[in-house]
């Protein structure tokens, strides 16, 4: 399957991907894909990426003004059903 995404749905997807549970297994799968879709440092330069800490939260921040092309991605379906099969969505926060 190829995806197509923007550096903002990248940053995204790879929060929400070290957000999910699961099995051994199911958790490998999730760092290899977080590690497909992160953006290498030359991206990181050139939209101002950076970690600030606020209120004792971990924040990432960037330049909205900045932005780079959209990049595709071929995911497999091995990819993707040793991600979706058994993972499930973390604990609730309220």
């Amino acid at each position: 399957m190829k995806l197509t995404f923007d550096h903002t749905q990248r940053l995204n997807l790879h929060a929400l991907l070290g957000t999910q549970r699961g099995d051994v297994a199911t958790i490998r799968a999730l760092w290899a894909l977080q590690d497909k879709i992160a953006l290498d440092l030359e991206e990181e330069t050139a939209i101002g990426l950076k970690w600030d800490i606020v209120a004792g939260q971990e924040r990432v921040v960037w330049n909205p003004s900045l932005c780079l092309s959209p990049k595709e991605f071929v995911l497999t379906e091995v990819e993707l059903a040793g991600s979706s099969r058994r993972s499930r969505p973390g604990p609730d926060t309220a």
